[in-house]
């Protein structure tokens, strides 16, 4: 672990920021590559079904457009992945007003 923070610490050092500003940098970029790929996984969904939303994507189920199984289950991996991507942004937006104490 030593090892480890003598090299966060030296990189931190040759890029002039301090290692918290590191620390908070590297978390932001992370959120941020997580956050693109579930959107990714988002717009396959949605587009595999040609809709926009969750909601339309439900809508074509109910009203027999598309059938219920098996979309049903990928319409419970789009919310789920939808409440991951707000997750993803709300902590991103904590990082960016108050640092590293969400």
């Amino acid at each position: 672990m030593e090892m480890m923070r003598k090299t966060y610490d030296n990189i931190a050092h040759r890029f002039f920021i301090s290692s918290e500003q590191l620390l908070q940098d590297s978390l932001k970029f992370y959120l941020l590559h997580r956050k693109q790929e579930f959107l990714h996984e988002r717009f396959d969904i949605l587009s595999r079904y040609a809709v926009t939303n969750t909601n339309e994507l439900e809508e074509k189920i109910k009203q027999g457009i598309l059938p219920e199984h098996p979309i049903w289950e990928e319409l419970i991996d789009l919310r789920n992945l939808e409440q991951e991507i707000q997750g993803i942004q709300d902590d991103i937006d904590c990082l960016s007003k108050s640092g590293l104490h969400c």
